[in-house]
């Protein structure tokens, strides 16, 4: 389990964690920074309760562990519930990928429960720590680890291999795929409109509008992390409220050079050329420019077509939770 203890919400009905995931969503920042209770803290979680790293919890969850682990990071405002179908969500059995995963090519599955209103590198730090803890807490040794993000929980996991290499973590080494899921690593346009908005009604001298884009501009440190992506150095208040022709874009995190990188993307449309997915994507990110491609910082070459996948009619949050989103998962995981 993570330093950061868990609050007495981990073991709170669902429809309360939802509340509270949303909620440290939009000010989770605040509620760390003023000790509030309901500030999630980082853990893995198993049947709504955080997982101890320790004998008598592996046996609790995890009996017969395997060398081969996969790590699932869920999104802004989600919860590791957001990976449960709604029938297992309903009481009818967990379809989750992790436990598809598990069953059918011998995972072993975590889930991760954490602040999505923190900083983006403030949790891949955390991230990264949990990691090393559970290698040096695991009882059989690793031979791969997978990590799957959906939607902020991509960027949460590029933060981490970019500290734990660093660090020069054991577990960095042993990553051996990461998936994307809606993952906007060029950055949200919603949270683009939300940062002019805030900045423009600031500007205005008028005491109404400047108290409007005041509370516009309350939105978590987690939340405006989005407008670039990935940044690797992180803009304080003043830096990211100023004007366009005065503010510099942070420098992204390549991807982790020796593992594989695979893109999910999700559309509104059957045809990922309508107009409406050329400018909704999945409603809350758009596809990846260039026909498909991802930009990597800081190397010359894109991701090969065979490691990028369109699901049309799949929107957000589906991407999580979709059936041909795990066959797709799990072929790539066949692959050599």
């Amino acid at each position: 389990m993570s330093k950061t203890e868990p609050q007495a919400v981990d073991r709170a009905p669902g429809w309360a964690n939802a509340g509270v995931s949303v909620l440290n969503g939009m000010f989770g920042d605040y509620l760390h920074r003023h000790g509030n209770g309901l500030a999630i803290g980082m853990a893995f979680m198993q049947h709504g309760c955080p997982l101890t790293l320790d004998p008598a919890g592996w046996r609790s969850v995890h009996p017969l562990p395997t060398g081969k682990i996969c790590v699932l990071i869920h999104g802004l405002c989600c919860s590791e519930t957001s990976w449960m179908p709604r029938a297992a969500s309903q009481g009818s059995g967990d379809g989750s990928y992790g436990k598809l995963l598990q069953a059918e090519l011998g995972y072993t599955p975590f889930y991760l429960r954490y602040n999505t209103g923190l900083p983006i590198a403030d949790n891949g730090a955390s991230f990264a720590r949990l990691l090393n803890e559970l290698a040096l807490a695991y009882p059989v040794p690793i031979e791969e680890i997978v990590l799957i993000g959906h939607s902020m929980g991509g960027l949460v996991i590029r933060s981490a291999c970019e500290y734990g290499t660093g660090n020069k973590d054991r577990w960095v080494e042993k990553v051996s795929r990461v998936f994307y899921l809606g993952t906007p690593h060029e950055g949200a346009d919603l949270e683009k409109l939300a940062h002019l908005a805030a900045a423009t009604l600031r500007a205005v001298p008028n005491p109404i509008t400047k108290l409007i884009g005041n509370i516009l501009n309350m939105r978590s440190r987690g939340v405006q992390d989005l407008r670039h992506g990935l940044p690797l150095t992180v803009q304080s208040n003043e830096e990211s409220l100023a004007p366009l022709s005065r503010r510099k874009k942070p420098k992204t995190i390549p991807w982790l050079a020796h593992a594989q990188h695979y893109l999910v993307a999700g559309t509104l449309t059957e045809d990922p050329g309508h107009i409406v997915t050329l400018l909704l994507g999945d409603a809350l990110v758009k596809l990846p420019r260039n026909g498909g491609h991802a930009r990597s910082e800081n190397r010359s070459t894109l991701l090969p077509n065979d490691n990028i996948k369109i699901f049309p009619k799949v929107n957000h949050l589906g991407l999580a939770h979709d059936p041909a989103v795990y066959r797709q998962i799990k072929q790539w995981c066949q692959s050599e």
